[in-house]
């Protein structure tokens, strides 16, 4: 009887949630990593520059960048069950109006603005804000197996991308993935999606069972079973700590490296001798890679900690950004083997590990707030880190100064990390 209701624990409601939350990071990982098969195929048809098109990536950054507070506060207050499926609905619409576009400006719009809000609405940021409070003691390993989802797409829709590119078009690429994001995005987000239980401060740390409800929101057990308040600070004085702004530093240097080289990277990869479908898959198959990696580094920073794998993440992300640069030349295949493994295993964790940081330092009541700040350190890094590699590329004519910068500021968010570790003593609420 005892283990047949600890075994029911186990089956808590938690784990829908964490279903949906991996399908919604699906879509985050095709949709981000789908954007380098997009870039050849848009510079190709409208004849533009690298600088001009990697333009379209950027600004859909920067609208995530501006957009995510208020999205943060929306999602706060009106719950993931209304906010995700709006966010589909978003995304089709921007994908299916994308697909038409007959000038590269109108891509500004229908791509940058409409499509950017529904993919930052389902990005790691609501991720983190709606998972990580039904797993209150088990964050990382939890929220690195749901952050799979982001390579399970990136493995998924990166080399299917590139086939019906390269035999439909883009356009009839922008119409198939848009439905297909909506119907995961929309509909089940509808039915199944809930908001987090209250959770007691006090509570024994349950793992990956169900976390006990409280008797009152945010509080604890005073004397003689009285509640009493458990020290909560008001959201804006949260907002105002600097362990808040050095993890939107973190998000923001790390983003910005990770997209300088990572829209760029199929160009990048065709300058050096390779097919583009063999980039395409190189690029899908490092997310296979990742779909194990997450969830081990998730487990690895419950139990050491987020800055020292955060360290040794980033060390791999640098190691495999340099192995490209000075060795892929004719097409190499053993540089794709290396950048499958390294980057595989390393891209994406820094917005894991940032959000799972933050979480163990602010509540659930204030976790959509918080992460919607620091996700506009995202929204600068896809905003500057793409236009900025293109602006390098066709200055230099080939990507050894920008992923040399890039190189050099995936070690600079290190620092940063370890930075919210010396000011984390204030961050308490």
């Amino acid at each position: 009887m005892v283990l047949l209701t600890a075994f029911k624990r186990k089956l808590h409601y938690g784990w829908v949630i964490f279903g949906l939350t991996f399908a919604n990071l699906t879509i985050e990982g095709g949709a981000k990593n789908s954007q380098p098969v997009f870039l050849v195929a848009l510079r190709n048809s409208f004849g533009s520059s690298v600088t001009l098109t990697s333009a379209i990536f950027s600004v859909a950054g920067l609208v995530g960048a501006f957009s995510s507070p208020l999205l943060g506060k929306l999602l706060d207050r009106f719950g993931p069950r209304v906010m995700f499926p709006l966010a589909g609905a978003f995304i089709l619409a921007g994908w299916l109006a994308s697909s038409f576009a007959t000038h590269l400006w109108q891509l500004f719009i229908f791509y940058s603005v409409f499509a950017a809000l529904g993919q930052t609405m389902v990005s790691s940021f609501s991720a983190t804000a709606t998972l990580a409070p039904w797993f209150p003691n088990s964050k990382g390993i939890v929220l690195g197996m749901a952050d799979s989802g982001n390579p399970t797409g990136q493995a998924i829709v990166t080399p299917m991308a590139q086939v019906i590119v390269s035999t439909l078009g883009f356009r009839a690429a922008y119409q198939i993935f848009g439905i297909a994001f909506f119907l995961v995005a929309a509909p089940l987000n509808l039915l199944f999606q809930r908001r987090p239980p209250v959770f007691s401060e006090a509570l024994p740390d349950p793992g990956l069972a169900a976390p006990l409800p409280s008797e009152t929101p945010e509080t604890i057990k005073g004397d003689a079973g009285r509640p009493a308040v458990s020290g909560t600070l008001p959201v804006k004085v949260m907002l105002r700590q600097p362990a808040v702004w050095l993890l939107l530093a973190t998000r923001a240097v790390a983003s910005t490296a990770n997209q300088m080289t990572q829209v760029h990277m199929i160009l990048f990869f065709v300058l050096a001798g390779y097919g583009e479908l063999q980039a395409a898959v190189a690029i899908g198959l490092s997310g296979l890679v990742g779909m194990a990696g997450r969830p081990s580094f998730g487990l690895l920073s419950d139990v050491i900690g987020r800055e020292l794998v955060f360290t040794l993440c980033m060390s791999m992300s640098v190691v495999s950004i340099l192995v490209v640069l000075f060795f892929s030349g004719g097409g190499n295949l053993a540089v794709l083997v290396v950048f499958v493994a390294l980057a595989g295993l390393s891209d994406g964790l820094s917005g894991l590990l940032i959000g799972a940081k933050a979480a163990d330092l602010y509540p659930p009541r204030a976790l959509g707030t918080v992460m919607g700040v620091v996700e506009v350190g995202r929204g600068i890094g896809i905003a500057l880190g793409p236009i900025l590699a293109g602006f390098l590329f066709d200055l230099q004519g080939d990507y050894l100064v920008a992923f040399s910068l890039a190189a050099g500021l995936t070690f600079g968010s290190i620092l940063t990390m370890w930075g919210v570790r010396l000011a984390q003593g204030e961050a308490r609420y």
